[in-house]
């Protein structure tokens, strides 16, 4: 079963956000960088996101 992303707890504005995009659950974004994601959200988010997702969320420069 696919993670919703109104399941992740995020902020009212990004939630309406994500669904004005098209985005319902987390598997939709899967295909999208973290240069694209970034952007829109803060970090606390994109790692919800990034753990959903079952990918690293180490926002640290290397």
């Amino acid at each position: 079963m696919e993670t919703k992303l109104a399941d992740l707890q995020l902020k009212p504005w990004l939630l309406a956000e994500l669904k004005q995009l098209g985005y319902e659950v987390v598997g939709d974004m899967q295909h999208l960088p973290a240069e694209v994601i970034l952007p829109g959200m803060g970090g606390h988010a994109y790692r919800k996101i990034a753990k959903a997702l079952g990918q690293d969320p180490d926002l640290t420069k290397r």
